[in-house]
């Protein structure tokens, strides 16, 4: 729906990002009133997982929005160098999870989450984008009932049906992410949309494991929660999605650590502690208990061996 480019912020001092509005829908007074109450609604999430909104109106024929510039890269640019690692995917996960459940808290629905849409800075730091085609509680949307939304590889079941879209649509899309996040591949493709939206309506995705079986059991079972066709059987919130993504899970005696960045911190209330998770190799061994073991092995081996050179020194002082 519009263009972005980057400006400067001349009274602050700041690069920022600037989405004009495509001519064809400024020509619209009912279209520009609905994106622009949508816009300032989503200028009022505050989070450090969203992209912060500073301005919105309109100058002569041009109707914009001011965005906080994002250094760093798109999840999608990560990808092309191949997967990305089980800690990265965890911690992205993690951060774009807690960024929709505040949004949906406030009453605002994504509807295009996609790698394109998370930017990942530098430190680690991911930021969801694009709110352009979100839907406000309480508002009438900048696009008709009954139209598919979003992205088609991403595509929730309901939104492929032309349904209306709820945080549970989010959660989906952000399970599909994270399937290529660990995958390298997209959950369903096709030689068109159509193809690919019927997919996501009746076949059910391969499992992650097949395509690298470095992936965990625990994180792939909250990857394919969230990608239930069924929007009642996910996740309940990207909270509880968050959560699922965070839980430690002994399986099968595999165990790792996974220290979150500062912004996977900050976004869980500022907590320090070290997170347990999964170890991103399955056949690799437990190893929590194995120091003490060998010690205590050794110990036992000391005893025996001395026990009878101690019996016959007792037995030379009688």
């Amino acid at each position: 729906m519009a263009s972005v480019h980057e400006g400067e912020d001349t009274i602050l001092g700041r690069r920022v990002a600037i989405k004009l509005l495509h001519p064809q829908y400024v020509g619209d007074e009912s279209f520009v009133a609905r994106f622009e109450r949508e816009a300032r609604a989503v200028a009022n999430l505050v989070h450090p997982g969203i992209v912060n909104v500073y301005d919105v109106g309109r100058d002569g024929d041009n109707c914009y929005i001011v965005m906080e510039f994002v250094d760093g890269q798109s999840v999608k640019q990560m990808l092309a160098a191949g997967p990305l690692s089980i800690d990265q995917t965890i911690d992205i996960g993690v951060q774009v999870a807690n960024a929709l459940d505040y949004a949906h808290r406030s009453g605002v629905v994504h509807r295009d989450v996609k790698p394109h849409n998370i930017i990942v800075s530098p430190q680690g730091a991911a930021k969801l984008v694009d709110f352009g085609i979100a839907s406000v509680k309480g508002t009438s949307s900048v696009t008709e009932s009954g139209s598919v939304l979003g992205t088609v590889h991403y595509v929730a079941p309901e939104q492929a049906r032309g349904q209306t879209a709820t945080p549970a649509t989010d959660i989906y899309a952000l399970g599909c992410v994270l399937y290529e996040s660990v995958t390298g591949r997209l959950p369903f493709a096709g030689e068109t949309a159509i193809e690919i939206a019927t997919k996501h309506v009746s076949s059910e995705a391969v499992p992650p494991s097949q395509f690298n079986p470095r992936v965990p059991a625990p994180l792939e079972r909250t990857i394919l929660h969230a990608m239930a066709k069924d929007p009642a059987q996910r996740p309940a919130s990207a909270g509880e999605m968050a959560r699922e993504l965070l839980a430690w899970d002994d399986f099968g005696g595999q165990t790792t650590r996974f220290v979150p960045t500062p912004a996977t911190t900050a976004a869980r209330g500022g907590s320090e502690r070290v997170v347990p998770l999964w170890e991103s190799a399955p056949d690799r061994q437990r190893s929590d208990g194995w120091p003490l073991f060998v010690l205590a092995l050794l110990a036992i081996v000391l005893v025996a061996g001395l026990f009878p050179l101690w019996s016959a020194v007792l037995r030379a002082g009688v």
